[in-house]
């Protein structure tokens, strides 16, 4: 399994993205099962929904909910309770780090599922000790 985090989402949905291409070609990686099951949160779905929604004419925000829609191998996990109040402690417990609560609940449920790695581009989850793919230099 690898964890899709919202720069990810956005990065393969949005032509404007710095992250576009490198996406569009780890795309393929995934599409041939080369890291398993993609999974992604709700509150990562919240995070990618606005941006698309503040910065597209509606065309991205319409393919996304296709993709989401239509998937076989995106698994959307819905935060439960004891998760979300695990990620608000750890985000508490640490106020010199400065992720952002849905960060902070992905760790928690990446740790929750096994999941060791991470498609996206935000250098917190390496912080966190997770692996961060694609590698990049920025």
């Amino acid at each position: 399994m690898i964890f899709v985090d919202s720069g990810a989402w956005i990065a393969l949905l949005d032509q404007r993205d710095r992250f576009h291409k490198l996406a569009l070609e780890f795309q393929g990686e995934l599409r041939r099962g080369r890291h398993g099951r993609m999974v992604t949160t709700d509150y990562v779905l919240d995070e990618s929904v606005t941006y698309l929604r503040l910065h597209d004419d509606g065309e991205s925000l319409r393919e996304f909910r296709r993709v989401l829609s239509e998937s076989e191998s995106i698994q959307v996990v819905w935060t439960p309770p004891d998760r979300f109040w695990e990620a608000w402690r750890r985000l508490e417990e640490r106020p010199d780090k400065r992720c952002s609560f849905t960060d902070c609940l992905s760790f928690v449920t990446m740790e929750s599922l096994e999941i060791p790695r991470a498609f996206g581009f935000d250098t917190d989850f390496v912080q966190a000790g997770f692996e961060l793919l694609p590698a990049t230099s920025g």
